[in-house]
């Protein structure tokens, strides 16, 4: 690449990081992102605008809040500033995905001017928004996830950057889903690591080991999304049935149309042919719910919407041995098939070295 070129790719990169950044200045997120989140953010601009952190604490960080910002700068050590723009604007765009963009100019709902119910406007959930993205993660192939290993460390792991999707994290109901991204974590630090642990044995032979356990955790980890969202759909229906729109800030219309179809249009998309097999073996244990909701979408066209509500929720609870019992034992198996398929893996990597 000649000198002219690679100034001309720089300033590019400059321009749509710039305007990013502008974007991100006006952008009014339907659900507060996460503190791990915006800490993100702080230090990727931080690292594209100024490069590395100082070694020392800047003088006047005292505070927790301060303390925190100049550790998640000090994290992006090493990365050069067109790689950190480039990152930026990826990172916006996933937390944009994520929290929703209440819109600018909100209409009323009545004619009076003063809204009698909740203001429409997408209410996607975070987990169901995160979707596509762990479908391109899932797809990931053996070859770029070793590249990619090469260049993590046990701080920059990924998994060790997730949080709960469909629960406030913290609280009891993002128990179950921690426990998923902290078993993946584990996997993750030890392929990062598998090399100092056992040394005799090349490290992208252990690493494709557990590749396929890598896929096959984010594979759980959507059937979980979904599986739960699809839980906490009826759940709202039931609590807008009893107390009304008011009281839960959204109307069962908004719950069918932003909520529950999208939550079957995207377990049906895992079953798409481009899909790797992981996630399809998940878009097919997700069928059942496709049939639950297309039973009720027949009550809901003959009875109306607050029937079609309670069947879902009925249907959904009569459903509650599958979710809860058969799909865990899918996912043990699943996990159990990756383990052995990574076995395999590991023959091919090794007898390539």
């Amino acid at each position: 690449m000649t000198m002219s070129s690679a100034t001309g790719t720089s300033s590019t990169m400059t321009a749509a990081f710039r305007t990013k950044a502008n974007q991100m200045k006006s952008w009014k997120p339907q659900s507060t992102p996460s503190n791990r989140d915006r800490l993100e953010l702080y230090a990727l601009h931080k690292q594209a605008v100024s490069g590395d952190a100082p070694v020392n604490v800047p003088v006047g960080a005292n505070s927790v809040s301060d303390k925190a910002k100049y550790q998640a700068w000090r994290g992006k050590q090493g990365i050069s500033q067109d790689e950190a723009m480039a990152r930026y604007i990826e990172e916006c765009d996933r937390q944009i995905r994520v929290y929703g963009n209440i819109p600018q100019n909100p209409t009323s709902s009545n004619t009076g001017g003063t809204s009698s119910g909740p203001v429409s406007g997408t209410h996607m959930p975070r987990g169901l928004a995160a979707i596509p993205l762990l479908c391109a993660a899932a797809a990931e192939s053996r070859t770029a996830y070793l590249r990619r290993m090469a260049n993590l460390t046990p701080r920059t792991a990924w998994w060790s950057r997730q949080e709960s999707l469909c629960a406030t994290p913290g609280t009891i109901w993002s128990f179950p889903e921690t426990c998923i991204i902290t078993a993946a974590s584990l996997v993750e630090t030890g392929s990062l690591m598998c090399g100092d642990v056992i040394p005799i044995v090349p490290v992208t032979v252990l690493r494709s080991l557990l590749w396929p356990i890598h896929n096959c955790f984010l594979s759980i980890w959507m059937a979980f999304i979904l599986v739960f969202t699809a839980l906490g759909s009826g759940f709202l229906s039931l609590q807008t049935i009893l107390f009304g729109a008011r009281r839960t800030g959204i109307s069962l219309e908004q719950i069918w149309v932003e909520e529950i179809r999208p939550t079957v249009n995207a377990a049906n998309s895992l079953c798409e042919a481009h899909q790797p097999m992981s996630t399809r073996l998940v878009g097919l244990a997700l069928i059942p719910f496709g049939i639950l909701v297309g039973l009720t979408e027949i009550v809901l066209s003959f009875t109306g919407v607050l029937f079609g509500s309670l069947s879902y929720t009925a249907i959904y609870c009569m459903f509650t041995w599958y979710w809860f019992f058969v799909m865990p034992w899918m996912a043990v198996c699943l996990l159990w098939a990756a383990g052995i398929s990574g076995i395999f893996f590991a023959l091919i990597e090794g007898a390539k070295v």
